[in-house]
């Protein structure tokens, strides 16, 4: 499917490939969507464009990092969306191609871009379309950002909870929720450090080439400050979830330490009683004290004091 956008200084028609035409007179811009269409067809498109044949192997990838590369007369820039409904930390994501020349934008993608379907039917199209392909670019993709970025401030309050109740909640389940969650953190501090990384060499590119360029500059800029936050949030909350998981470990660790010692100490204690036990229990002749009149009330006695003589001390090292 092949959603095209002509603004020709005044308005936009809107259609399909019909409405590609080229040269484009000066002051008008083309905006190309591309939705799985075949190879042929899309080709076309790029050949008309002049678009790199490496960038289009790239584009065509099913993974790829994100990544910028940029040519004489046009830039090629590959992100990755956030799609579909997110449970928690749980998200997929949609490779989205844009090449950005200076008069025409063209963006390709397997399957239905929010950020891209939005803007299509917004009413804001001609006014960011009279200002340039660059500022088209970026207010598509600040939408991206903008999803990230509800993502994880939805996921503030879960680790705020978890942070909260973290002496109070322990278990194996809750160690399972912090482990994914940190898991998830760690896709998107990898992802967001990509965005990071090719916004900013876009932002350099567009101060050493198109400097003149101001509005193109502040949109870019403006793009490249959010994912930035987006990779220093990452990058914090994925900390936050180690330290979690390691808080976790250490209160599990010392509440088994607590109860071995409870268990040892029961075991100090009852180990000389139930030595005296098995000495006198053994079935031998000649046992002088088996033989005198209180001789059971003397080991009875000499164990009860073992016994206390053990809790004093347990007590005063403050183990009991």
């Amino acid at each position: 499917m092949i959603n095209v956008c002509l603004y020709d200084g005044a308005q936009i028609s809107r259609g399909g490939s019909e409405l590609i035409q080229l040269p484009l007179a000066e002051g008008c811009l083309l905006w190309i969507d591309i939705q799985q269409e075949p190879i042929d067809s899309e080709q076309g498109i790029f050949d008309q464009f002049g678009c790199h044949p490496l960038t289009i192997q790239d584009a065509r990838r099913k993974r790829h990092p994100p990544k910028t590369e940029h040519f004489s007369d046009q830039s090629f820039i590959l992100l990755r969306e956030l799609i579909g409904d997110h449970d928690g930390l749980v998200f997929d994501t949609l490779q989205v191609a844009c090449f950005v020349g200076t008069n025409f934008l063209i963006t390709r993608h397997e399957k239905a871009s929010p950020a891209i379907s939005s803007w299509l039917e917004t009413s804001q199209l001609l006014g960011t379309m009279s200002r340039g392909s660059m500022v088209l670019f970026a207010s598509i993709t600040n939408n991206m950002g903008l999803a990230y970025l509800d993502l994880l401030l939805d996921f503030e309050p879960i680790l705020s909870e978890y942070e909260d109740t973290l002496l109070s909640t322990q278990g194996d389940d809750v160690l399972r929720d912090l482990i994914s969650c940190k898991t998830w953190l760690r896709k998107l501090k990898r992802l967001h450090s990509y965005h990071d990384r090719v916004y900013s060499e876009l932002l350099m590119h567009l101060k050493q080439e198109h400097g003149n360029d101001i509005d193109a500059v502040h949109s870019v800029t403006d793009v490249y400050e959010k994912f930035e936050r987006l990779n220093t949030l990452s990058a914090l909350y994925y900390d936050l979830a180690g330290d979690l998981i390691d808080g976790h470990i250490s209160l599990t660790s010392h509440k088994l330490n607590e109860t071995m010692r409870i268990l040892t100490v029961v075991t100090a204690i009852f180990v000389p009683l139930g030595f005296l036990a098995g000495l006198y229990g053994m079935n031998f002749d000649y046992m002088p004290e088996l033989h005198h009149p209180n001789g059971y009330f003397f080991l009875v006695g000499f164990m009860a004091m073992i016994a206390t003589l053990l809790v004093v001390i347990f007590k005063r090292n403050k183990w009991l």
